[in-house]
């Protein structure tokens, strides 16, 4: 299992890439700021090529030619949610970020390999490590046969933990899609139950 601090990087984004979004990250990020995952998207208008998630911010990268400089940034704090509206048989996802001013922010769309909705789903899950909530993606409408990731708390001293349950299952899940072990309704069934299970009960109100 990979190390709750480890950025995760998307399969898809080439490894030249990669090395060159770490150059600009170096004056991107602010003091302490940590990279929780990084992932090939595509956009036509104001070209990105990568859509890196942070602690603190959602950003996208230009184009690797122009030397991957920030196109958009969003903070985390203002975040709603975020949407993946899948097209062509689920082989691609739209990404969108709402924000609690009711802004859209187009964060360009990603490409289908294995379990890459999954992975972006599990690296907005994790604990940011101080007050921010955790990013829900709703499933239904945007994404069919993956259902909600519900706020995940996290108070003073969490932290990065690697045994935070629900990252632990779902990385769990993952791993077994990617190997092959659960078809894709297996997959949905079981992060259903996952999901169910970890939610808050709430007391009827009397």
């Amino acid at each position: 299992m990979t190390d709750e601090r480890t950025p995760y990087v998307d399969k898809k984004v080439p490894k030249r890439l990669v090395l060159l979004a770490r150059q600009s990250l170096r004056t991107i990020l602010g003091p302490g700021e940590e990279v929780h995952g990084m992932f090939s998207v595509t956009r036509f208008r104001r070209s990105v090529s990568m859509l890196v998630v942070t602690d603190r911010r959602l950003l996208t990268l230009g184009d690797e030619h122009v030397g991957a400089p920030l196109v958009d940034e969003v903070m985390r704090a203002e975040v709603r949610e975020v949407t993946i509206e899948r097209e062509k048989v689920w082989t691609t996802g739209l990404v969108t970020a709402h924000t609690v001013h009711g802004e859209e922010v187009n964060l360009g769309t990603l490409t289908y390999t294995g379990s890459t909705f999954l992975r972006l789903d599990e690296v907005l899950a994790r604990p940011t490590g101080g007050w921010l909530p955790t990013i829900p993606t709703p499933g239904p409408g945007a994404r069919p046969g993956v259902e909600d990731v519900d706020d995940v708390p996290v108070g003073p001293g969490q932290g990065h933990s690697s045994h935070h349950p629900l990252i632990a299952h779902l990385t769990s899940l993952a791993d077994l899609y990617d190997r092959g072990a659960l078809t894709e309704a297996e997959f949905a069934a079981a992060k259903r139950r996952l999901l169910t299970e970890t939610q808050p009960q709430v007391e009827p109100e009397a």
